[in-house]
Formats: structure tokens, C-alpha cells, sequence
């Protein structure tokens, strides 16, 4: 009370001052003024104006629930670098506006980790040469076996022919050895004949008959031979050849059957090598891919609002997890107060209150949200002090208004309407008034 007294008091003597040239000091008007009888009555006007003054002042002190630390707040949101890096921006200057998912900076990596990526790419390059080894390989050993097919069917080929000429023979020598038998048979007979009539001697007849056993078994012969001729023949045209000085296949059907299962094996292993190859390149794309990412990224604002704060400028050096930017989200404006520990004490969620901004006749209705904002009050674009009592106040009249929709920091007093309302309203107009609000 005696602070509020000393302030009109102030304002009186200015006044009087003020006056000073209008000869308000006039000695002779002020001789006159001190024989006027109601100069009394005046000071004690004064006087009984200045107690009532101080005590709806201290009414509204400790009856009604007033906080003239509030500030208008409002959450914001921080933007932490992803990565290790150089930022680089165009423009971040405080209070610009921003877009949800539009980048405000960037951040790239002058020395990321390329190590994997190389190792892939090396990787990639010596499956590469292997499989074109390979290739090459493959095509030399088809060659091979083309020129060895084609030496075997000339040699089936002739082989073929080569044992139908000797069943040829074969029948020749089997129609000679045939006749040689016939003209021994009629030998034969001939000398039996001659025999019985005494005109040839035992001896000669016993030549006759020896002579046509070996023409018979010359026919015998002969026909085996025409056998085996056809035996053989048979063989070779199924692709097995008989004989005492080779084998049943000729060596050229021995290396294309060889060369057939060399190809067989590197064609496995070219399948082998194609897969190799499909998966490192599945891997190299999905690490050039998270290279990428760690070598520079995009940083974009996470919600509609404004830069509140700017910690890092374009071309520093910053660190991942660091602290870059907030953007104030307007469409959580709040007021947040400090209030004493008696009111704090007897505070409600939901009680109705009044913010009115410091300077003005403007005032917004609204309730209390939060009691108590150590915890989340970093949260806030203006934290508020951990060592006092903090409320936090929802005003929906204030989200519509333009002149203190946004303005956070801009300060004014709540008041707490739970009790003495009517009082607490007429003192701060008569306060108000009086310029002592």
C-alpha cells in the first residue's frame, strides 16, 4: 500500500510542476489558498483516497489470485542432426516460417564410411573376371568337344564302312571256301568210284577224302569269319567297336565324353557365379543406398510453425544427436505463469481464469491445464523456472486472435476467478484507471 501512495504521490507532484508556469506557485495565491477552510477537507480526501487505494490493492494482493508473471508459450519442436557432418542452409533465420516435410538445412559427410562399399565393389570385380574366365573356358571346351565329335563320327563312319567291306569278304572267302568244298566232294566220289573199280590205289582215294575234310572245315572256317565280320559290323554301327587293340570306344569318343563333364562342371559353376553376382549386387545397391543416407541427408521441419531457435550456422561442423534448430508450433499457444506457493496450493485443473496482455485492454478466457511444468518444461519455447510454482493455462479465445495468436514471450498477468470475482474485477479497473495496473 505504501508503494501504491508513493506512486500517486509522484503523479501529484508532476502535476504540480507541470502547472508551475500557469502561476500555480503564485505567493499570493498560495497565502490565499492556506486561509481556505477547506484545504482541510481536501488532504483528508486525499488521504482517505490513498487508503482506499491501498486496501483494495492489498484486497486483491491477498484475497484474490493474481499472477503477474505469465507469458504467453508455446511447445516447440527440436531438430537434432542424424549424422556427423557439415550443415549447410539457405536461410534459417529466427521466426521465418516453416512447412511440415519442406528441408530447411542439410547435412553432408565429407569422410563417411565407404569401407563396405568397397569391399562389395572388389568383390563384384573378381566375380566378374572369374565368370568371364569361365566363359571363355566354357566356349574353348566346346570347341574342343565339337572337334572331337567330329573326329569320332569320321571315325564311326569309317569304321562302319571299314567292317561292311570285310562282311564282304567275309562272304567272299565264304563262297571260295564253299566251292573248294564241293569240287573235294566230288574229288571224293570220283576216287570212291575209281577205288572200288581198283583203278586208284587206297593211298590216293585216302588223299581225296582228307582233301575234302579240309575244304569242308575251310567252308566252316570261312562262315565263323563271315560271323564275326557281321558281329563287329552290328557293333559299330550301335557305336561299340571290337577289336584286340583298342578299346570298345576310340579315344576321340573318350575325350568328348570328358570334355562333356568339364562343361558340365563350369556351367555349374558360372550358375554358381551368377547368383554370386546377383546377390552382391543386391547388397552393393542396399549399402550405396544407407551410404547415401549417412553421407548426406535432408533436414525437414516436422510441423507447420516457426524457427524459434537457430544453434548451428551454414558450413559448421555438428554432431549426430546435436541440437540444430526448434520450430514453435502455434497451434499449442499457451500461458504459462508463476504463481506462490499458497495459491499454487489451492489451484484446480479446470478452474476458470483471465490473461490479459501487459499494456493493453486486451483479455482472453480460459482454464487451467497443467499444474506443475518442471518435466515438460522443455517442451516449452520459453522454459519455465524449475524452482517456481509453474501452471499452464489453455485460452481458446487466443488461438483465433491475430495480434497474440503466435506472440510468444509477450507478457501480461492472469488472474484466477475461482474466488472474488465481481471484487477482482472492479479493483483492476479502478487500478487500471488510476494507472496503477
Amino acid at each position: 500500500m505504501n508503494q501504491h501512495a508513493a506512486r500517486l504521490g509522484r503523479r501529484l507532484a508532476y502535476t504540480l510542476v507541470a502547472h508551475r508556469g500557469g502561476g500555480l506557485f503564485d505567493p499570493a495565491r498560495l497565502a490565499a489558498i492556506d486561509t481556505l477552510p477547506w484545504r482541510r477537507y481536501a488532504k483528508f480526501g486525499l488521504g482517505g483516497m490513498l487508503l482506499a487505494v491501498g486496501a483494495l490493492t492489498g484486497y486483491q494482493q491477498l484475497v484474490v489470485r493474481v499472477s503477474r508473471e505469465a507469458v504467453i508459450n508455446a511447445r516447440v519442436a527440436t531438430i537434432r542432426a542424424p549424422m556427423d557432418g557439415i550443415i549447410t542452409t539457405d536461410s534459417a533465420t529466427p521466426g521465418r516460417p516453416v512447412q511440415a516435410g519442406v528441408p530447411v538445412a542439410a547435412i553432408e559427410d565429407p569422410v563417411a564410411d565407404d569401407a563396405r562399399v568397397f569391399q562389395l565393389q572388389q568383390d563384384m570385380h573378381a566375380t566378374e573376371r572369374e565368370r568371364d574366365g569361365l566363359s571363355r573356358r566354357l566356349v574353348d571346351l566346346r570347341q574342343a568337344r565339337a572337334d572331337a565329335d567330329s573326329q569320332a563320327e569320321a571315325y564311326r563312319v569309317g569304321r562302319v564302312r571299314q567292317d561292311e567291306l570285310r562282311v564282304e569278304e567275309g562272304r567272299a572267302m565264304f563262297a571260295a571256301a564253299h566251292a573248294r568244298e564241293q569240287d573235294a566232294v566230288a574229288a571224293e566220289r570220283r576216287g570212291a568210284a575209281l577205288q572200288s573199280h581198283g583203278y586208284m590205289a587206297n593211298a590216293a582215294y585216302e588223299r581225296t577224302l582228307h582233301a575234302r575234310e579240309v575244304a569242308r572245315q575251310d567252308t566252316l572256317a570261312a562262315n565263323k569269319r563271315l560271323d564275326a565280320f557281321l558281329v563287329e559290323l552290328a557293333a559299330a554301327r550301335k557305336g561299340t567297336y571290337l577289336g584286340d587293340n583298342y578299346n570298345d570306344v576310340p579315344s576321340s569318343f573318350q575325350r568328348s565324353r570328358e570334355l562333356t563333364v568339364r562343361i558340365e562342371e563350369i556351367e555349374a559353376a558360372l550358375n554358381q557365379l551368377e547368383r554370386k553376382q546377383e546377390t552382391l549386387t543386391a547388397e552393393l545397391a542396399a549399402e550405396q543406398k544407407r551410404l547415401a543416407a549417412r553421407s548426406s541427408t535432408r533436414l525437414a521441419a516436422p510441423i507447420d510453425g516457426n524457427l524459434w531457435t537457430v544453434q548451428a550456422a551454414s558450413g559448421e561442423y555438428v554432431r549426430k544427436g546435436q541440437e540444430l534448430f526448434t520450430v514453435l508450433d502455434c497451434s499449442t499457444v499457451a500461458v504459462t505463469a508463476s504463481v506462490s506457493e499458497r495459491d499454487y496450493n489451492e489451484l484446480r485443473l479446470g478452474d476458470p481464469v483471465r490473461f490479459r496482455v501487459s499494456g493493453s485492454n486486451r483479455e482472453y478466457s480460459g482454464t487451467i491445464s497443467k499444474l506443475g511444468l518442471t518435466s515438460t518444461g522443455r517442451s516449452f519455447a520459453i522454459a519455465p523456472e524449475e524452482r517456481r510454482h509453474q501452471v499452464a493455462v489453455q485460452l481458446t479465445d487466443l488461438k483465433d486472435d491475430d495480434s497474440d495468436r503466435c506472440a510468444v514471450g509477450r507478457t501480461g498477468e492472469v488472474v484466477f476467478d475461482s474466488h472474488g470475482h465481481g471484487v477482482a474485477r472492479f479493483v483492476e479497473r479502478l487500478r487500471h484507471l488510476l494507472g496503477l495496473a
